[in-house]
């Protein structure tokens, strides 16, 4: 007995000195194994960035799938769990929530992988944290076009409330509309804030893949893996507010941004609110930036001044990576999403800079605070390099940096950054960044 149990505390040492890069190898093989048992079912990862999948759940339907395939997928959903506590237990928070999530992927039943991402069964489905508590105590279940209705409930019953739209014309007095992270207000109708709500959780999976370590610690995500704990419930839903049209949304921001014109969404984090409107100038790309900003600032008390002497360009850069998001739908393998593709968002820009000579040396970036930035005449090409800079910490090197990039974060949101916290947390000098970075880019290019 003596022998197994070291024998077992030795595996757990060999495995806890994983690094990312050793994960991503048994990743990228059983992939190609399923890949090879599977044709087609299993989208083709970019060259460059990640391929991500979220689980099925109240507010993302599931796809058709061929059922002739599904002993396979169970197996292939067996292996990755593994790989995802493997990665737990390593410290690699983020790839241990992106595996157990694709582990839901290939076999939506997985139970001990949908414990870990928070869902519970009731009559056959899996339903979030909030879908368990509507259904138990509200009898309700969620409706793609109207929020929440009762079970059983018909169109027709609804008829009414959206024929009642005049007492929901004003913002304050528009529809309510809750999920398990966020509560949308819409005076345009009942299924656009249904619509939003829904596509902004689709967010907060994703982003809770690549950031779980910001608001989950490594012993609560090794212990959760365990089995030795559940699922943390955020105790208060973001607030989102969603227009009719631009000038509506214009009119009521102007007295808090007098530029609100220019924008096509906006995150106050004095008044912990996201603002965007419906219409034909309506931003996906808008959309993640912004509500990106509002859940690194309220997912965790925060510094009251964040990044305001240095630093600044993370802040930044992290939103605009998320300008990437790219959402994909095969006829066969279903909806899934890539990021950091370097010909998405502001990275053709900023690898086309980098190219031509134009760059900003990491320790400059790190010394510039919010005013510096704001009043730089470089903003533009700043934040296109910030962009290009976060796309490398989070996926270059093989994902060596992603949770030291977390870290960073961390500390510039908690007030404990200064111009070497970077540096500090990667082990790493801010010119062999500058180098392994550059390198990135160039390489990457057409």
């Amino acid at each position: 007995m003596i022998a197994l149990v070291m024998i077992a505390g030795i595996a757990q040492s060999v495995r806890a000195k994983q690094t990312a890069g050793d994960l991503q190898d048994q990743y990228a093989k059983l992939s190609r194994q399923f890949a090879a048992e599977n044709p087609r079912w299993r989208p083709i990862g970019p060259t460059t960035g990640t391929l991500l999948f979220i689980a099925t759940d109240e507010y993302t339907p599931p796809y058709v799938l061929d059922a002739s395939t599904q002993e396979v997928r169970n197996k292939h959903a067996d292996a990755l769990f593994d790989l995802a506590r493997q990665a737990a237990e390593a410290g690699q928070l983020s790839l241990a929530f992106q595996w157990a999530t694709e582990t839901v992927r290939e076999n939506p039943d997985h139970a001990e992988a949908r414990r870990v991402l928070g869902y519970e069964q009731r009559e056959g489905r899996w339903l979030t944290a909030y879908g368990v508590k509507m259904f138990d105590t509200a009898g309700k279940v969620w409706d793609p076009k109207r929020g929440w209705v009762a079970k059983g409930a018909k169109d027709s019953d609804d008829a009414k409330g959206e024929a009642d739209a005049g007492r929901h014309a004003d913002i304050k007095t528009g529809w309510q509309i809750r999920t398990d992270h966020f509560q949308v207000t819409t005076n345009h109708s009942v299924a656009a804030g249904a619509d939003l709500a829904a596509r902004l959780e689709q967010l907060y999976q994703i982003w809770r893949q690549l950031f779980a370590g910001f608001y989950y610690t490594p012993l609560e995500v090794r212990a959760l893996f365990a089995g030795e704990r559940n699922a943390r419930v955020l105790s208060h839903p973001f607030h989102v507010i969603y227009y009719h049209d631009k000038q509506q949304y214009v009119d009521a921001l102007r007295k808090h941004q007098p530029r609100i014109a220019e924008t096509l969404g906006v995150y106050f984090d004095t008044l912990h609110e996201a603002h965007f409107f419906a219409g034909d100038e309506h931003s996906a790309s808008t959309l993640y930036h912004e509500a990106v900003h509002q859940l690194f600032q309220e997912s965790k008390p925060t510094a009251k001044h964040i990044a305001a002497t240095a630093n600044s360009w993370v802040v930044e850069g992290v939103a605009t990576y998320f300008e990437t998001l790219t959402e994909h739908v095969d006829p066969r393998a279903g909806l899934y999403f890539t990021m950091g593709e370097t010909s998405q968002g502001r990275l053709p820009g900023a690898r086309a800079r980098i190219s031509e000579g134009f760059y900003i040396p990491i320790g400059v970036l790190v010394r510039m605070g919010k005013g510096d930035l704001q009043r730089s005449p470089q903003i533009i090409p700043i934040y296109g390099e910030a962009c290009a800079l976060s796309t490398f910490l989070i996926d270059g090197e093989q994902g060596r940096y992603r949770e030291p990039f977390v870290r960073y974060l961390q500390a510039v949101y908690a007030g404990h950054d200064s111009d070497g916290t970077l540096a500090e947390v990667t082990e790493s000098s801010n010119t062999e960044l500058d180098a392994q970075f550059r390198r990135y880019m160039l390489q990457s290019l057409p």
